[in-house]
Order: structure tokens, then sequence, then C-alpha cells
């Protein structure tokens, strides 16, 4: 049932981001519900791992989150700050846009990590291709 409603959150949210973008309020909320909807799908799909290798996948995603997040931090600084002469931004706006991305990044490398943990890598064969082909 869970992940019915998820689906259906998901399907909702492109809804209310184009009511809102024709409105004109509620695009920035509805951001941040996507992130978190995506960030909740990929985090219930943890539930079938046990509880060491959830702790696990955890930190490779945590570790991968805030690498990422620290690169595109600095980066996003040098871009508003060279070449935007807007001194004031809707903070409120801002956060949900940042909380939004976030889950968002999150939800998909924790998706990426249960892709690489449930592939078995084991019986692959590598072929070399010779020199003389």
């Amino acid at each position: 049932m869970r992940k019915k409603l998820l689906i259906a959150f998901l399907l909702f949210n492109p809804i209310v981001f184009v009511l809102g973008w024709w409105h004109g309020e509620f695009v920035m909320i509805t951001w941040a519900a996507f992130g978190v909807v995506v960030h909740t799908y990929y985090h219930d799909r943890l539930e079938r791992f046990d509880a060491e290798t959830v702790i696990a996948l955890k930190q490779k995603v945590d570790s991968k989150l805030v690498s990422s997040l620290s690169f595109v931090t600095i980066f996003v600084f040098f871009i508003v700050v060279w070449f935007f002469d807007e001194t004031t931004v809707p903070l409120l706006d801002t956060l949900y846009v940042i909380v939004g991305l976030v889950m968002v990044r999150r939800g998909l490398l924790i998706r990426r990590t249960i892709l690489d943990e449930t592939i078995d890598t084991t019986n692959i064969v590598y072929m070399k291709k010779s020199p003389s082909s």
C-alpha cells in the first residue's frame, strides 16, 4: 500500500507544480515535496536488506552526498557571485529548492547503491582482445 501511495504522490506532484506555476505560488514547495517523495520511495526499498548492510549503504550514500554537495555549493557560489547582480534572493523559496534537490539526490544515490549491492558480479567473464585481431 505504501508503494502505491508514493507512486500516487509522485504522479500528483507534476500536476500541482503546473497549477502552482500557472497561479504563481507553491512551485518551490512542490519541488521540495517531490524530493521527499523520491527519497522516501527509494529509502523504503532498503527494508529488504539486513541491518548491517543498511548501515553500510547509508554511510556510502551519505559520503557521496556530502562530497557532491560540497562541489556543487562551491560551483554555485562562484556562478552566483560572478554572473548575478541580484543582491536579494527569496530565502524561503531557495530553501525549498535546496531541500528538494538534496532529497532527490539522496534518493537517487540510494537507488544506485541498491543496484550495486544486488547485482552479482561474481559470474562476469572478462574477454580480452588479442593483439592479432
